[in-house]
């Protein structure tokens, strides 16, 4: 007798508590959420994201000489072979309007939010950008580049820690 009284009072005990509910909405999750990744530079905001025009596409452009470039004319250009995910390529990287600096490279998919550096050693920054006057441009760096997945990527660039111009690319799968 005693312990179908002691079961009852466990059976009602887990009903009370199991009819408890909590007032508090959850917050749905959004999975793309953009979260900055630890040991991004600090001049790297969120709000540089927030800016992006993901409609102004990189060109391909005439630079009036040999070569031409993929970019924004007269700003920022590249020399280099279509980046294909997980694989590294080597890029001549042209700039217009400076001619030296600290170049910064951070990569951003539009579709994950993922946000990823874009040198093929994983480091953000390098040093180095006044290789000289190169296919019009006022300076120029080479670097190895790579990208985790396809998707559309916008490639925010820095020199000396301030925005300087972003590329927005379709990185097409392999």
């Amino acid at each position: 007798m005693k312990a179908k009284s002691l079961f009852v009072a466990l059976f009602l005990c887990l009903f009370v508590v199991s009819g408890c509910t909590s007032n508090k909405v959850q917050e749905p999750q959004n999975p793309n959420k953009l979260s900055l990744p630890e040991g991004i530079p600090n001049f790297v905001t969120e709000k540089d994201f927030e800016k992006i025009d993901w409609d102004r596409t990189a060109t391909e452009f005439d630079t009036g000489t040999s070569s031409n470039m993929v970019g924004n004319k007269n700003k920022l250009g590249i020399i280099g072979p279509e980046l294909k995910p997980n694989e590294v390529e080597k890029w001549l990287w042209h700039f217009w309007g400076i001619d030296k600096g600290e170049f910064t490279i951070v990569g951003y998919n539009q579709d994950t939010s993922n946000i990823s550096p874009v040198l093929s050693d994983g480091d953000w920054s390098r040093t180095g950008v006044g290789g000289g006057k190169i296919n019009g441009a006022d300076a120029s760096l080479p670097s190895n580049v790579a990208l985790p997945k396809a998707g559309k990527w916008a490639f925010l660039v820095y020199i000396d820690g301030k925005l300087f111009d972003t590329l927005v690319m379709d990185i097409k799968g392999k």
